[in-house]
């Protein structure tokens, strides 16, 4: 009776290894799109499928392109602002397959002028454009063991209407500052517990007043460094200032940061733990406020 049910659960187990496969090898050519942020033009764009050296069980699909640039500004045009985030999303093929792909490599880049600037993915396959303005050829390399599938769009970097006459860029599209933690032993910084909000954003006037949010403590220690860098921001702001703040939520201390630096540092020392500090960003045109944002984080 033993021997039976072994002899069963090994040809259940056989047949689900060999559907498993079956289904592994049926993947078919998935299919990409790419997905701005913004409200106004955030619908997925289906991207063309370009060169191509793909295997599954319902056959072999190869495509050759030579000129991947010419081919991508032969497409519909997509239009997306300076900066602007946008991501990269992958479907199974419903004609030909599943989406099991087993770990991936998405690469991208724009090509323009036969010159390609490559676009740095984050593990989310979230990016930014550049904020140079143009027409470029976007090309998408997805590459699952021995298969490889190319994509390509037209994308047309400008500003919106609203960009223009000395305005900000939309605040979701400005680079945030990053801040980070390095240990006494200068391993690599890790990112700070924090808050980053706008205060005001093209449309300030005098009643736009930071109010002191209550945020989460890091943790740090002493001998701890807080890092904190806006030096990839576009534009960068007009004035920095850093205001530190006791436990009832009151202004203690308020520091202007110099024009030519773009970071501030802070030594994390037994005083300094338990303290609370706001960077405040600020753009003006002249005397004119365009944009606040505060960056807030607590020490403990």
């Amino acid at each position: 009776m033993r021997k039976s049910l072994k002899f069963i659960f090994v040809l259940l187990l056989i047949f689900a290894m060999s559907g498993c496969f079956a289904e592994d090898y049926d993947v078919g050519v998935p299919r990409a799109y790419l997905l701005a942020d913004d409200g106004l033009r955030g619908q997925p764009v289906q991207l063309t499928e370009a060169n191509l050296s793909w295997s599954s069980s319902s056959g072999e699909v190869t495509e050759t392109i030579e000129d991947i640039e010419e081919f991508g500004l032969s497409q519909e045009t997509t239009a997306v602002s300076p900066n602007q985030p946008a991501s990269l999303d992958f479907k199974e093929n419903e004609e030909n397959g599943g989406d099991i792909w087993t770990d991936p490599t998405i690469t991208a880049s724009l090509w323009q002028d036969g010159e390609e600037t490559k676009l740095e993915l984050n593990e989310s396959r979230e990016f930014r454009f550049p904020q140079t303005e143009g027409n470029y050829a976007l090309a998408v390399e997805f590459i699952d063991r021995d298969n490889e599938a190319q994509y390509a769009g037209n994308i047309v970097i400008e500003e919106t209407p609203g960009q223009k006459a000395g305005q900000l860029p939309k605040y979701s599209y400005m680079e945030m500052p990053l801040i980070t933690k390095t240990d006494s032993t200068e391993q690599n910084g890790e990112i700070f517990d924090h808050s980053y909000s706008q205060v005001c954003w093209n449309n300030c006037g005098a009643d736009s007043s930071y109010e002191v949010p209550d945020v989460h403590s890091g943790n740090a220690e002493a001998g701890d460094r807080i890092v904190v860098d806006w030096g990839m921001m576009d534009p960068s702001p007009s004035e920095v200032k850093v205001i530190e703040i006791n436990s009832d939520g009151e202004e203690v201390s308020e520091q202007a940061v110099a024009a030519d630096s773009s970071t501030v540092t802070i030594e994390v020392n037994e005083q300094e733990l338990g303290k609370q500090y706001s960077i405040q960003y600020l753009w003006r045109d002249g005397e004119e406020p365009l944009g606040h944002s505060s960056l807030d984080f607590k020490l403990e």
